[in-house]
Parts: structure tokens; sequence; C-alpha cells
């Protein structure tokens, strides 16, 4: 996912390319504007010192050196090497990019087979609620260790904003020497000292978009059993914990299978709840594979000095010299003919165009040097630059997405009179007298409403738009927001109900 600009070409007027040219974000420019002006400095220093400081026999040694450089940059098989490089790495994100989990097909998957009867919908809601959290859950936990939007996301506003100069410059260093992300290890030992798995999960909590859609993503039941896992790890490998994200997964399995026995889908339905859980885990398991398993760094390497070296005899190859000039002047001073230095051929006559802005070169380095940040990045598509992957927002789309379909009929976007079906044709499977499912969901539906949900001012970010259209988008995000408040009072009422009715009457 990089910056859009499909709004730019819809266009077939005249001047499309100029727009596209002219944009900012994402572009060419701000990749190697730094690097540009870098090198025009040195550019000019060697070219000014040239021109006013330098004596005439120094003139005419800089001059060979520019005629020997001016042969040795055409030895570098600089677009082959290249060409091969860029042509890998954009294969390798485009399949990372297709293997980013999204979680539509298995959301509606749940809400079209876990259904009840009349009277247990709200049930067969709490399943859909609890899978759809392990499932973002999951998400969530793969992406923290690989996605540095993700991470920053999720950490502590305090420690962000004293290491985020820090994690920038290790980043920034990573990326140069082919390491696209922070070790595994790394960033163990960072959650670790921020209070290991509990504050992670704590900081999943209280995010903002977590609270209007989930309330929480996490109950305590669930903390207390990442930290259990925590514990024995550490003692059976002595390492860092990193958390699961097959934990969750697994929970959503077991879930489905308590759902078939207490009737709230049949086995077919549960092997296809359960395939998708598995696909989602098979795209997980390679999108990870896929981040350990990098370009090999030797052939980082070699690109890296191919294109540095080249671009090193370029600010002598395209360095403007006179040798006639300089054969006169030393002409003058030995009171001898001297013969100018060729530069480019043995029939060089010494006559050259002075051009004062190496515009070609520059041409030259924007196409090259382009090409090499733009496979840099794309290397690491799980950063924050602008061509990364933009996996906060992704998050943010799974999370509406499955929220969606975990309230169903009880959304306010169903059109009246559209009402669920009663599928009194599911049964009970033998044993489910026995087995805790009621009780586990109903305690973690208590612990949802006892967190209030957020305000509506949360989510009305300023918008860049005037007139009508920015009023009806504020509308309609305030409508939201009060809609989503008002489900969030009434599943406390629900909430309460049952707390009531499962009291035992006083004699």
């Amino acid at each position: 996912m990089t910056v859009a600009y499909s709004e730019t070409i819809s266009s077939s007027q005249g001047g499309v390319f100029i727009k596209i040219l002219l944009l900012w974000k994402g572009s060419l420019y701000k990749l190697v504007y730094t690097d540009l002006i870098a090198y025009l400095l040195i550019y000019y220093v060697f070219n000014i010192s040239y021109r006013v400081l330098m004596p005439p026999e120094t003139r005419q040694n800089f001059e060979l050196v520019v005629r020997f450089c001016s042969g040795m940059d055409k030895n570098i098989p600089l677009s082959f090497i290249l060409g091969f490089f860029v042509a890998g790495v954009i294969g390798r994100w485009w399949e990372m990019y297709m293997n980013i989990p999204w979680l539509n097909r298995i959301a509606f998957c749940c809400y079209g087979l876990i259904t009840g009867t009349k009277d247990t919908f709200e049930v067969a809601k709490q399943i859909r609620c609890s899978l759809m959290r392990y499932m973002n859950l999951a998400w969530i936990l793969l992406m923290h260790s690989i996605s540095e939007r993700i991470v920053h996301r999720f950490s502590n506003t305090e420690e962000a904003a004293q290491q985020g100069g820090q994690s920038k410059l290790r980043y920034l260093f990573g990326r140069l020497i082919g390491m696209n992300q922070l070790s595994a290890e790394l960033r163990a030992t960072k959650a670790d000292e921020n209070g290991g798995v509990r504050a992670l999960l704590e900081n999943i909590n209280r995010c903002d978009k977590v609270q209007l859609h989930f309330r929480k993503l996490v109950t305590e039941n669930e903390i207390d059993a990442f930290a259990r896992a925590e514990a024995e790890y550490k003692i059976k490998y002595q390492k860092k914990y990193v958390p699961d994200y097959w934990l969750p997964l697994h929970w959503a399995a077991l879930l489905s299978k308590k759902a078939m026995i207490h009737g709230y889908c049949d086995p077919r339905s549960m092997v296809m709840i359960m395939r998708e859980v598995e696909r989602v885990r098979c795209m997980m398991h390679t999108l990870n594979i896929y981040n350990d398993v990098m370009i090999p760094l030797v052939y980082t390497q070699v690109v890296i000095i191919a294109v540095y070296s080249y671009f090193l005899l370029q600010l002598f190859s395209q360095q403007f010299v006179n040798p006639k000039l300089t054969a006169e002047m030393m002409s003058a001073r030995t009171n001898a003919t001297v013969m100018p230095v060729t530069v480019t051929s043995s029939s060089s006559t010494g006559d050259v165009i002075d051009m004062y802005f190496p515009i070609f070169t520059v041409l030259q380095f924007l196409f090259l040097m382009g090409w090499l940040k733009v496979a840099m990045c794309v290397m690491n598509p799980f950063g924050d630059d602008d061509e990364d992957f933009h996996t906060s927002d992704i998050l943010d789309y799974n999370l509406e997405i499955t929220s969606r379909c975990v309230e169903g009929q009880s959304a306010p976007h169903y059109p009246e009179g559209l009402t669920e079906p009663s599928m009194e044709w599911l049964k009970k499977s033998a044993g489910s007298e026995g087995d805790n499912m009621l009780e586990y969901l109903d305690a973690a539906e208590m612990e949802f409403g006892v967190v209030p949900p957020p305000p509506p001012e949360k989510f009305l970010e300023p918008l860049q738009m005037t007139g009508r259209t920015r009023r009806e988008r504020l509308q309609r995000r305030l409508a939201r927001a009060a809609a989503c408040c008002r489900n969030g009072e009434e599943d406390n009422q629900l909430v309460e109900r049952r707390r009531r009715q499962q009291q035992p009457e006083s004699p």
C-alpha cells in the first residue's frame, strides 16, 4: 500500500503528468532529496576549487583524474545489477502484501454459520464476539513483532516520546545494512522492560478503536493465560518471551468446537470455521517467514557498493574541465608549448561546453538512486515510511468489519423487516450440559460491561474540507458514535439483567 494517486490520473485531460510530477508525499523527490543535496554540495566543492583555487599544475592533475574516471564508470554494470535486485525485492513485497490477513472472510463466515434459535441469539452474538476478538488479537500480536506502526501504536506514550528518535535511527541503520526490522529478542527485551506481555495486552485494551468496537480485546482471564505461557516459556527456554499469535487462534478453534456442542452450529459449519481459522493461521505463518527470510545480505551490499561507487566516479567524470585554458596557463608560466589533456578521446582538442548546473547528472542520479531507494523501502514494507504497508489502517478496517458481523441484527444499518431466522433445527450434542462455555461467555460479557464506551469526541477528527461535504461527514461520524454509545448502554442493561437472573432468590 503506497500513497494513492488514482484520483489524479482519473481524468484524461491535459497536464495530468504535471500533476503527478508535482506530488510530494511518497514522491521520488522526497525519497532522494537529502542524498541529492549532499551530492551537489560535494560536486560544487570540486567544481569551484577547480575554477578558482587550483594552480595550473593541480588543474592538470585534476583533468587527468576526470579522464580516468570517465572511462571507469562505464565498467560498472549498474543497470544489470540494480534491475535484478529491484525485481526480486518487488516480487517479495507483493507476496508479503498478498499474505496480510484481512478478516472479512472469516467474519462473514462466523456471522452466517454461528446462529441459534430466537431465544439464543444473544449467546450466538457472544460467541461471534469472542471469535472475532481472538482473530483480531492474533493479528495484532503478529504485526507487533514485524510492523513498526503497530509497535508505536501500542507502546506507552511516554516511552514512545523518549525512545522515538533512537528507534528511528536504529530502524534507518537496520535498513542500510539489510536488516529490515528489530530482532525478536530485541523486541522481547523491550517488552520485558516495560512490564512483559501483560503491559502489551493492557495497551491493546486501552486503544480507542478497540474500545469503540469491542470495549476490550483481552479479558483478565485471557491475560492471565498469556502470563502463565510467558512464565513457562522463560523457565523452559531461558529466553525473553514474545507473545504468540497462535495462542488466540487455538482459543478460536476450541470455541468453535464448543459452539457446535451447544447447538449454535452444525458439524459441517464447525469444519468450515476451522478451515477459515487455519487459512488465517497459514497466511500469518507465511508472512512471518517472509519477514524473517531476507534477501541475502551479500547481494544487498553488492548493489549498495555498486551504486555509491558509480556516483563517486560520476563526481569526477561529470566535472567541468577546460584543458585548453589550463594548457595556455602552463605555457605562459613555462614559456613552452603545452598540449591540453584529452578528456574524452584522443581526437579531442580540449574544447568543452561550460554547464554551470549538471542537469543530466542530476537526472541520472534521480533515476538510479531513486531505483535503489525504492528497493530499500519495499525491502521492509512494515516500517513507517510513506511507501510502507499501512498496517494501522488495516487493523482499523479489521476491527470495523468484524464488529459489524458480531452485532448482526442489532446493528443500526439493517433495513426494517430484515430479521434473523430462527434455526430451530439445531440441537445440542450429548455432554453439552457439563460444558462451561456459557459461564465463560457471561464472565467475559460482564467484564466488558464495566468498560464505558469512548466519548464520541475522540473520533471526530478535524477534516481538511469545507462546506456541505465537511458538515455531512461530521454529522455521519457523530451519528455513528452516538449509535455506539446507545449500543453500549443496551449491552450494560442486558448484562445487569442477566446478573440479576443468575443470583439465587433470597428466602
